[in-house]
C-alpha cells in the first residue's frame, strides 16, 4: 500500500478503507490537501464512484463533534443573530425541497439539529419535533432558546423506540460519517416503514466551488446524486427522488422495510464521475458567478446583520423568518 505521503493526484492506489459500496480497495487520489493546506487525502473508488477521505483523519469523531467542529466551522460555540437568520431561511427552503413533507401531528427527529432551527419549524408546523446534537454549545442552545427537545450526544447514544418518526431528516451530516450505509441504516431504526428520510449533503462535483475548497478534514465522504442513491438503497431507503441543487443535492427516501435494497448501476460511474470533477476544476474561473461571489456575499451579509439586529431574541428572528412557512 503507497504511504500517504507518497501518493500524488491521479495515483492508482490501494485504500486503508474499503469503498461503502462494493468493499473494493481500489482507488485513484484525487486530492491531498484540505481547503487550508493541511494533509489529508481524498480518493474516489474505481468501482463506484465514490469519494472519500482515506484514512480517517479524526480518530475520536464523537470529540471532534462535540467539541471541535462548530469552533472550526463557525468560529463559534453557538449561533450567533446571522447565523439564526441564515439557518431559519435554509430551514424554509428545505421544507420547500421536500415538497413541504412534514404535516401536522407527524413525529418528527432531526439528527444533527445544530441550533435548532429545523426542529423548531417542525415544531412551529404542529408536529412533535425532537432533534439530536453531538456539540454541547449548539444543543444547549437550541434547547434554551426554543424550548425544543434535543438529545446531546451522538445518535448512537440516543434511546429513542424504534420505529417511532413519521419523518427523520439528516442535513449536511452524512458526509460527516465515517461510514454512510451503517449509519443511515442504525438511523433508520428509529423511523416507521414507509416513513420518509430527508436527506441533504454537497454535491462533490458542483463546478460552483473552487476544487481547493471542496476538501475539509469533517467531510469524510463527497456524493453525487447517483453514489448518494447508491448508498440510501444500500442501507434500506428507497429513493423517492433526488434534486440536484447548486451546491448541494436533496432527497427524499422512504424506509423500506427491508436491510438492503439493489443499488444503482454503478458501472462507469467513476470515469464520469472523475471527468466531472476535472471539468468543474478547468471551468471555474471561466463562471461568471465565480466573480460574482464576494460581491454577493457581502450584500447578503449587510442585509443579515440589519434583519437579525431587529429581533429582539432568537426566537423572534425565527418567528419572523418562519412568518407563513
Amino acid at each position: 500500500m503507497a504511504n500517504l505521503h507518497d501518493c500524488s493526484i491521479g495515483d492508482s492506489i490501494q485504500t486503508v478503507r474499503p469503498c461503502p459500496l462494493t468493499g473494493s480497495h481500489e482507488a485513484v487520489v484525487v486530492a491531498n490537501r484540505d481547503r487550508h493546506g493541511n494533509p489529508l487525502r481524498n480518493v474516489m473508488s474505481l468501482a463506484s464512484g465514490i469519494i472519500y477521505v482515506d484514512p480517517l483523519p479524526v480518530e475520536d469523531l464523537a470529540k471532534f463533534y462535540r467539541e471541535d467542529y462548530r469552533v472550526s466551522y463557525k468560529q463559534t460555540f453557538v449561533p450567533k443573530p446571522k447565523h439564526i437568520l441564515r439557518a431559519g431561511g435554509v430551514a424554509v427552503e428545505r421544507h420547500g425541497h421536500s415538497r413541504k413533507a412534514a404535516k401536522a401531528g407527524m413525529r418528527t427527529l432531526d439528527i444533527g439539529a445544530g441550533g435548532g432551527e429545523w426542529v423548531y419549524l417542525m415544531k412551529t408546523l404542529g408536529c412533535e419535533a425532537r432533534g439530536i446534537e453531538p456539540n454541547l454549545g449548539y444543543g444547549s442552545f437550541a434547547k434554551d432558546q426554543y424550548g425544543v427537545e434535543v438529545f446531546l450526544g451522538m445518535y448512537q447514544e440516543a434511546a429513542f423506540e424504534p420505529e417511532s418518526f413519521d419523518l427523520l431528516s439528516l442535513y449536511q451530516v452524512l458526509e460527516h460519517l465515517a461510514d454512510p450505509v451503517e449509519d443511515l441504516r442504525r438511523m433508520s431504526r428509529f423511523l416507521k416503514t414507509g416513513g420518509l428520510f430527508l436527506i441533504e449533503v454537497p454535491d462533490i462535483l458542483f463546478p460552483g466551488m473552487r476544487f481547493d475548497h471542496k476538501w475539509h478534514e469533517g467531510h469524510l465522504f463527497g456524493f453525487d446524486a447517483l453514489t448518494l442513491e447508491a448508498v440510501a438503497a444500500k442501507a434500506g431507503l428507497k429513493a423517492r427522488f433526488v434534486e440536484v441543487l447548486p451546491g448541494n443535492l436533496f432527497g427524499v427516501f422512504e424506509k423500506s422495510g427491508e436491510e438492503t435494497l439493489p443499488i444503482p448501476d454503478l458501472g462507469g460511474h467513476a470515469e464520469q464521475a472523475k471527468e466531472a470533477l476535472a471539468a468543474g476544476q478547468a471551468s471555474y474561473w471561466s463562471l461568471a458567478d465565480t466573480y460574482l461571489k464576494v460581491p454577493r456575499r457581502l450584500a447578503k451579509r449587510i442585509a443579515e446583520k440589519w434583519q437579525s439586529a431587529r429581533g429582539k431574541s432568537p426566537r423572534a428572528i425565527l418567528d419572523r423568518v418562519y412568518r407563513g412557512a
